[in-house]
């Protein structure tokens, strides 16, 4: 049977997980001007993914490739039949460490699938038909137009929107530029940089605002009274100079705050970057077992206590020994 691909393009990727999301095949026309049958390509997929599972204790649904060559790039991890949409959806995770940085710089644009023709026909508007049997599913460069993006999830879940580099082997396009848009106003910046230095004038002046209501409400309080009386306040006009050197004051105090604690928020930040390189940790796999604290002083023989048991009671009173229960 000769070979088969088919291109589908990456739709989202999730950094902290090493996730890489799209479709390993739809009904629809290809590049070559043909249509994957999804009900005949179906089943092959479903014995390609038990195979695999069953090869893999469960721990793969499917084989990630780079480029259609040897390289072992991940595995799927979920497979899902979108029968009324006519599609395979994949989640893959990418281990291959050199593989996966190129996913993040938008060298590889989709997944293109591998493996063998079932059969050909035309069907009944003329069309070209072919039925797919799987060997695997491959990550691939093929150029795409410059405004193809894909979604870029985050380790603080701020979701980017990226473009795919134009070209092969990371070649850079200079028809794409990557935005970053603050979540607080839309305010598009050029760096992530940018946004978090953005955020933090906006911090600081919403706490100067804060810290000087009261002394507007003051002001305010005064100019009624003149509104009212119409005559001069000495007093009032000492009070309201006495705030307006208050609200400076604090003006001042927040700014030179903010200054010294730059330091540490960039310290903060540096350290929360190291903790989210670091590989994320198993679960853990034991059976937990439960212990009911009824059976707590309760005597019995050394043949029907377990060793849980016998610790607990040894903490309980060290004095008593097995032999004396």
């Amino acid at each position: 049977m000769p070979n088969l691909s088919m291109f589908i393009p990456i739709t989202k990727v999730d950094a902290v997980q090493r996730l890489v999301y799209g479709l390993a095949t739809a009904e629809s026309l290809d590049r070559q001007g043909e249509i994957c049958d999804y009900a005949t390509t179906k089943p092959f997929y479903e014995k390609w993914s038990n195979d695999i599972a069953k090869a893999s204790d469960g721990k793969s649904l499917g084989n990630v490739r780079s480029m259609h060559g040897s390289v072992a790039a991940g595995k799927i991890t979920h497979l899902t039949f979108n029968d009324p949409a006519r599609q395979i959806e994949l989640c893959a995770k990418i281990i291959d460490d050199t593989e996966w940085s190129k996913v993040l710089e938008g060298v590889y644009t989709g997944f293109s699938q591998g493996g063998a023709y079932v059969k050909r026909w035309t069907d009944e508007r003329g069309r070209q038909r072919y039925t797919a049997d799987p060997c695997e599913v491959s990550l691939v460069d093929l150029p795409c137009l410059p405004e193809s993006t894909f979604q870029m999830i985050k380790g603080n879940g701020l979701v980017e929107e990226r473009p795919f580099a134009n070209g092969r082997d990371g070649e850079s396009n200079d028809e794409c530029e990557q935005v970053w848009r603050s979540r607080r106003d839309g305010s598009q910046f050029g760096s992530q940089e940018d946004v978090r230095k953005y955020h933090q004038h906006l911090d600081a002046q919403a706490a100067a605002a804060g810290a000087a209501a009261s002394a507007f409400k003051t002001i305010g309080t005064i100019c009624e009274t003149l509104e009212e009386h119409n005559e001069p306040i000495v007093n009032e006009e000492s009070a309201m100079a006495k705030e307006f050197a208050k609200v400076k004051a604090e003006r001042d105090a927040l700014k030179s705050a903010l200054d010294k604690m730059q330091p540490q928020l960039e310290e903060i930040l540096r350290r929360v970057k190291k903790i989210e390189q670091q590989p994320v940790a198993l679960p853990y796999a034991g059976q937990p077992r439960t212990v009911s604290k009824a059976q707590d002083g309760h005597t019995r023989s050394i043949a029907e206590t377990d060793v849980l048991d016998v610790f607990k009671q040894a903490q309980r009173n060290p004095r008593l020994t097995p032999l004396t229960w």
